[in-house]
């Protein structure tokens, strides 16, 4: 499918990125060097703190640094022409980039030899760099010294949502964009004056793009469409028609024809990104934690002679079931028991725990508490049923008694450990452990993944809210 005109990148900002970002990596090796020759405060004598750094080593390290922030950068939109001023997108392709950088560094056995240092701070102060470096450009192109790669958009609308669009870009325009305001079309078939207007503009101005604004009618948008067709303009139209609040918007192709498609969940690009990191660590933590398994297999079977792994089906991603594992922390017939105890039940909603469940073997309730046996859950999150961040997999019958707007929770794959894992567990009761289960899909991102890997660790060895 054909990359849409407004999701071009734009060259002149990429090769001013390149520039820039030239500059800061030669400015900084210099800075190190200095630092290190005016460095008087090492703890122990004869032990710098700050290495030697020989600028010919550091130099050509610029072309991998360049190509790989601003691939990232690619990669993120930073480069579309409605892309703005957006800092925290620069950051993000900053740590994509430092990442891959270190990645490379490490595969050819140069991170011993080069400054961590330096590198590392340059990663740090790529991101407000390029932010400023772009508000030049901006001021470059509007003073006419530069020239100006902006699209001229003709907004079309004239209804209540149109004009708050229109104030709103007048307001703040995006990078690249220039709104023309002296011609707008009432969207309606009826106002052949107003489509007479839009065939005119089209006619006698520079126009680049139209963009028809909210507020629209089917018949009203087929009208606009012919018109910018006939004159081989390229039109866009404001995705939100339907009311959505949650749902966002982003194109696909089905058998060779073009679909607007939403969905609460990221897009698939990003939950890609997702399932490449669950692959590459639920394999090396499996491999890392294959000893510690190995022992707590052994106390299970030496404690009651029984299974050493408790398989269960569990409800993954959109209700599909899967077979999900953990070391048995309880005797072996606790399922049978579990009706018999029901009236112990300590969470509201379906849930079902006990804080003193009489069921928990004594192995098992120390493996409870520092949440050893949900390790065999990185085989679900390897062979792709799980990932190591996202809601907790719900039983069938638990599912079977959700509200409705619960349901939600399962539009993401389920995880090892989320928000309601941070927040107390099972000291939460069910209906916030759901809406934080629906505030982490509605706000997911990779950073937010790496921010409750994190706290994860204290949640865990603290034990807090773990039954």
């Amino acid at each position: 499918m054909a990359r849409h005109p407004l999701q071009r990148p734009v060259p002149l900002t990429m090769i001013w990125d390149a520039i820039w970002l030239t500059v800061l990596w030669f400015t900084l090796t210099g800075l190190r060097i200095w630092i290190r020759e005016v460095w008087t405060l090492d703890l122990i004598a004869g032990n710098p703190i700050l290495e030697e750094v020989e600028f010919r080593t550091h130099a050509p390290l610029v072309i991998p640094i360049v190509v790989c922030w601003v691939l990232w950068l690619y990669r993120l939109g930073a480069y579309r022409v409605l892309a703005g001023l957006d800092l925290r997108r620069l950051i993000g392709a900053s740590a994509l980039a430092l990442c891959t950088l270190l990645a490379l560094l490490f595969s050819v056995q140069a991170t011993d030899v080069l400054s961590r240092s330096l590198y590392f701070g340059f990663a740090l102060a790529s991101g407000p760099v390029l932010w400023a470096e772009r508000r030049v450009l901006m001021w470059l192109q509007k003073t006419g010294i530069l020239p100006s790669s902006s699209q001229r958009i003709l907004l079309v609308g004239d209804t209540k949502e149109s004009r708050a669009y229109r104030q709103l870009l007048a307001a703040d325009p995006p990078q690249g964009i220039e709104v023309i305001q002296d011609v707008v079309a009432h969207p309606d078939p009826l106002q052949t004056q107003s489509l007479h207007r839009l065939s005119q503009a089209l006619d006698v101005q520079v126009v680049d793009h139209v963009l028809v604004g909210p507020g629209w009618t089917d018949k009203s948008l087929r009208m606009v469409a012919r018109t910018c067709e006939e004159v081989g303009r390229p039109f866009s139209v404001d995705a939100n028609f339907l009311g959505l609040y949650r749902s966002r918007p982003h194109l696909s192709t089905f058998h060779n024809r073009g679909l607007l498609s939403f969905s609460t969940t990221p897009n698939d690009g990003a939950l890609a990104v997702k399932r490449v990191i669950d692959i590459v660590f639920s394999f090396f933590l499996l491999l890392i934690c294959a000893p510690v398994m190995g022992l707590i297999a052994l106390g299970i079977r030496l404690f009651d002679k029984g299974p050493v792994v408790f398989s269960q089906t569990r409800v993954g991603q959109n209700g599909r079931c899967f077979t999900f594992y953990k070391f048995r922390s309880m005797i072996q017939d606790a399922e049978q028991q579990g009706e018999s105890l029901a009236h112990l039940n300590e969470m509201s909603g379906p849930v079902f725990k006990i804080k003193e469940d009489p069921r928990i073997t004594p192995i098992g309730r120390l493996l409870r508490r520092t949440s050893m046996d949900e390790l065999p859950q990185l085989w679900n999150v390897l062979r792709g049923e799980m990932s190591l961040v996202g809601p907790r997999p719900p039983l069938p019958t638990e599912v079977a008694r959700y509200e409705r707007w619960q349901l939600r929770r399962l539009s993401m794959k389920p995880g090892l450990t989320c928000i309601w894992q941070v927040s107390g567990r099972s000291e939460v009761d069910f209906e916030s452990w759901m809406r934080q289960d629906l505030e982490y899909i509605d706000n997911w991102s990779l950073s937010l993944d790496f921010k409750l890997l994190v706290q994860t660790v204290p949640a865990v060895l603290s034990g807090s809210g773990a039954h």
